[in-house]
């Protein structure tokens, strides 16, 4: 609560004494060129079209609108948390997965448009069929492999699990919202398989070349 406390009484002092916190910079900058891209006139010849058969055979269920939803808390929640109760270190972790996978993701949206043609009509009008609905008209079936929604959720999962203050039980109960999370992207047809897979794998790698460089510092200074 110190942080929390020395941030609110003073912004730019805090900021100041903790310049890590200026990572954050990048959201905004992610968020503008995000919109670019969504917006972006393609034709629809040129964007690939991510699908397996594997894809067609998994069901819409609008009730995992929950679990999607949940990221929107996830998200924010893990950034304040580790910057202002979490240590330097596994707030600069977060944000090195974090940040260079949405770095690799924009690169690849840029230059592979891809897209989906997976959403099925839905004709029920039950709360979580409306909340999917609302979902698709906001945020139309492109820029979707790597799964940024995948990434950033395994990233927060191997920060949380990493961390040697956080109990066991919330540990846990974090990991089964990442999983419900990232089935959650499929249920609701918003990504492929390959887009939740390559969007973990991406994450796991990042979090091997963020590990296998501390330890080489750690030799070093040795």
């Amino acid at each position: 609560m110190e942080k929390l406390r020395s941030f609110v009484k003073s912004p730019v002092k805090y900021i100041d004494r903790n310049r890590y916190a200026l990572w954050l910079l990048y959201l905004p900058v992610y968020l503008a060129y995000f919109a670019v891209l969504q917006l972006r006139k393609i034709p629809v010849e040129a964007v690939h079209i991510i699908e397996t058969p594997i894809d067609r055979m998994i069901p819409t269920i609008p009730a995992f609108f929950i679990p999607y939803g949940f990221w929107w808390v996830l998200f924010p929640g893990a950034l304040l948390y580790f910057l202002f109760w979490g240590s330097r270190q596994d707030f600069l972790k977060l944000c090195f997965i974090l940040f260079s996978g949405y770095t690799i993701c924009m690169v690849v949206y840029t230059l592979v448009p891809n897209g989906l043609r997976l959403r099925e009509p839905i004709e029920s009008t039950d709360i979580f069929s409306r909340a999917v609905l609302w979902l698709r008209s906001i945020d139309p079936p492109r820029n979707v492999c790597p799964s940024m929604h995948v990434s950033s959720t395994v990233a927060i999962d191997i920060v949380v699990r990493e961390c040697r203050y956080i109990k066991t039980g919330y540990k846990n109960a974090e990991t089964i919202v990442a999983i419900l999370i990232c089935l959650s992207t499929m249920l609701i047809k918003q990504h492929s398989i390959i887009d939740v897979a390559l969007g973990w794998g991406m994450s796991v790698v990042l979090w091997m070349i963020w590990s296998y460089r501390n330890l080489f510092l750690q030799m070093l200074n040795h």
